[in-house]
């Protein structure tokens, strides 16, 4: 018996909206907050453990073990200085997610992102060796902010260049680290007088 030749069928295939600008950006805000928050719960674990350290110092200078009290204020000079690179950070951040949430017309981008994505590049490399996962998370959302650039531009006609140069870019991350420093002071245990040398000398290690 002959069977009926049957056609087959094919499910259409579900439309899929493209992502609209306000979604990519609320996007790019919800994970730079995030990995912000990270940076101040790290900077919170280490203010304590470098209170902890003072303490230790503290002890071991009383009990004449210099050996000791030495190891202790070599390791609060590294906290400090990692304390210090995380708190500039955390405010250039602060900074950037600012700037984009004035960003409300797809057409401002070319004149609003170009300086967020150079600081995010900077807090990227600042902190690469301090909490990677959080320089790396800050790495996907450069690219998300370059591929709006670029689509403005390619919207727009125009062409956009992100120099280390930006003068823009360069006072918002001075700025942070001279709030920094100062927060520091606040903060932050000083090492013991004695042992002011060794901040110094690891802050010329850099």
């Amino acid at each position: 018996m002959r069977i009926p030749w049957k056609k087959e069928q094919v499910a259409p295939q579900a439309y899929v909206a493209p992502i609209s600008y306000q979604d990519r950006m609320l996007e790019i805000l919800t994970q730079l907050k995030i990995q912000n928050e990270k940076l101040n719960r790290t900077i919170e674990r280490l203010k304590h453990r470098g209170k902890e350290l003072f303490e230790q110092c503290v002890r071991a200078e009383q009990e004449k073990d210099t050996a000791r009290a030495t190891i202790y204020a070599n390791e609060i000079a590294q906290l400090r200085k990692m304390t210090r690179t995380l708190l500039a950070s955390h405010m250039s951040l602060d900074k950037v997610v600012l700037r984009l949430e004035t960003v409300k017309e797809f057409g401002d981008v070319m004149h609003v992102l170009g300086p967020a994505t150079q600081i995010i590049k900077q807090v990227q490399h600042e902190i690469s060796g301090i909490v990677p996962e959080v320089a790396h998370s800050l790495r996907r959302v450069d690219e998300m902010l370059e591929s709006i650039i670029i689509e403005a531009g390619n919207v727009t006609g125009g062409s956009f260049y992100v120099t280390v140069s930006d003068s823009e870019a360069q006072k918002i991350i001075e700025e942070a680290s001279e709030v920094a420093a100062q927060r520091m002071k606040g903060s932050f245990p000083d090492l013991p007088e004695s042992y002011r040398h060794l901040e110094t000398a690891t802050e010329k290690a850099d």
